[in-house]
């Protein structure tokens, strides 16, 4: 590999599964997390179908964050949990942040904040009552530019929204300014919080899993013969990325290798839809890139959400890209839920991991497996294997679809 590799030096996960990534993976591998999803007591009073979430219930106040209220006040929670997760890869990194650039996003902006003034308008009807720190809040930037604020950096700022597919595009975008010369380096991720506006939605198109309110932990069940939809869950997944020169310059731990990268639109279907090719010309494109032959591809983390639709047309685009070759594959949401906009650098971190100790997560619950692909099941086991190149899949609603290939 080149000196000018782009590498992963920090990783920082905040999900239902915690935030400490040795205890996260240990519960990947196992195959046996300690804890899944909850009963979320808003879905209940508004009669949602879906009554459960994975929530983060880490601490993310002005104390835990080392931020004071002066910093605060900006700051609404997804910004706090993007800053949480980033302050654990900077922590794991050791990378003095002030030259990096900031790529941070999510998919909706802080829609708390949105909730607060439209309330407050409704409650006094003046417009002078609201706080004049709730612009940084809501603004589509703001867990991008409230890392700045926090982190005083210096290189280019911005946050790209992609639907569920968002945190793998921040992730390339970065790598993008780096391999153009733009940064030096990188802090680049997803986030995505709760908030009953955008549950809501997803409930009523019947995207999330109705069914399954009273058994919580075998409610996300990618590939399963009757998984019934997705759980929504928070999430933030920020990594640190450098090139491989300056890595080992400064003696940093290397985490994993960002090879290449493919994107695409569906160009066919409906918005909600998945298209088949539209993955397969992701990973097609991600392939060429990294200059990998699909032979060497030894995993492939699936964006595999647990919808009826979306898992087979996966299953079949991976087929395709890799000439109908027997693959390991999993997906990690069985475990952490579909972290939206957090979920394509979550699930790049796990994958770096695996690729790096030897392993592979099992899709969890996933027996009786859906007969279609009875022939090609993913990995039901805790298993230890050596893989050169992994493959890390990200897709999202409008046809948005993101392929990384990814080596130790």
């Amino acid at each position: 590999m080149a000196d000018t590799d782009i590498v992963i030096t920090g990783a920082g996960v905040c999900c239902n599964l915690g935030d400490d990534m040795s205890s996260i993976l240990a519960q990947l591998r196992a195959g046996a997390p300690k804890a899944t999803f909850e009963t979320w007591p808003p879905a209940v009073e508004h009669g949602a179908r879906c009554h459960i979430i994975g929530k983060y219930n880490g601490d993310v106040s002005d104390a835990a964050l080392g931020v004071p209220k002066s910093e605060g006040r900006f700051m609404g929670r997804q910004s706090r949990m993007a800053l949480k997760a980033a302050r654990i890869a900077l922590a794991e990194s050791k990378l003095d942040p002030r030259e990096a650039a900031v790529v941070v996003g999510s998919g909706t902006g802080d829609v708390d904040t949105q909730n607060e003034i439209h309330d407050k308008l409704a409650k006094t009807k003046n417009a002078t009552k609201i706080l004049p720190t709730v612009i940084p809040r809501l603004m589509a930037s703001t867990a991008s530019a409230n890392l700045v604020n926090v982190l005083r950096t210096t290189g280019p700022s911005f946050s790209a929204t992609a639907a569920c597919s968002g945190g793998a595009y921040n992730v390339l975008l970065a790598a993008t300014l780096m391999a153009s010369g733009h940064a030096k380096n990188a802090i680049a991720g997803g986030v995505e919080v709760a908030d009953l506006n955008f549950y809501a939605g997803f409930d009523s198109m019947r995207a999330y899993n109705g069914t399954d309110n009273d058994r919580p932990e075998r409610a996300s069940r990618p590939y399963a013969a009757d998984r019934a939809g997705f759980i929504f869950a928070e999430g933030s997944g920020i990594v640190v990325l450098e090139k491989r020169a300056d890595a080992i310059a400064r003696g940093a731990k290397i985490l994993g290798t960002l090879v290449g990268w493919g994107m695409s639109s569906d160009g066919e279907g409906n918005m909600v839809a998945p298209a088949s090719d539209g993955a397969y010309r992701a990973m097609k494109l991600a392939l060429e890139h990294a200059k990998v032959d699909p032979a060497r591809i030894g995993y492939v983390n699936t964006h595999g959400t647990s919808t009826p639709l979306g898992d087979i047309g996966e299953v079949k685009a991976i087929q395709k890209a890799l000439g109908g070759r027997r693959v390991a594959y999993s997906s990690t949401k069985a475990y952490t839920g579909h972290t939206i906009s957090a979920a394509g650098a979550i699930e790049a971190i796990f994958t770096c991991a695996m690729l790096r100790e030897g392993w592979v997560a099992p899709a969890l619950n996933a027996s009786p497996v859906d007969p279609e692909i009875a022939d090609y099941p993913p990995v039901l086991a805790p298993t230890d294997v050596r893989i050169e190149y992994a493959v890390s899949n990200s897709f999202g609603f409008g046809g948005t679809n993101v392929s990384l290939v990814l080596a130790p």
